[in-house]
Order: structure tokens, then C-alpha cells, then sequence
């Protein structure tokens, strides 16, 4: 099973993005939260992001 973040854990329904919120470390914007807010059964979700994760691999 692979892990979507726009479809609700608890009935399967499309998710939507409701805010993204820049979470500081030191003095830069390296993390951000998206709140996720499914559209059926008013569930939400937080996911933290790493902004970077992707540059830090191919690299």
C-alpha cells in the first residue's frame, strides 16, 4: 500500500490542503506542516515536510 496523503485514513475520501505552515529551525525555513482536511468526514491530517529531503538525496 502506498502512502497518500491526499486520501483520508479513516473512510478513503479525497483530502484537501487546507494550509501550509513554514516551521522554523535556527534561523531558516527548512520544514513546513501541511494540515490536510478530508472533504467526507471532516478528519484531519498534519504531515511535516522537509523542503530539502529531495536535494539532499540526488545529491
Amino acid at each position: 500500500m502506498t502512502f497518500d496523503p491526499a486520501r483520508c485514513p479513516v473512510c478513503g475520501a479525497t483530502m484537501q490542503l487546507a494550509r501550509v505552515e513554514p516551521r522554523p529551525v535556527g534561523r531558516s525555513f527548512e520544514f513546513e506542516r501541511h494540515i490536510y482536511r478530508c472533504v467526507d468526514c471532516d478528519n484531519t491530517s498534519r504531515f511535516v515536510i522537509d523542503r530539502y529531503a529531495d536535494a539532499r538525496i540526488s545529491a
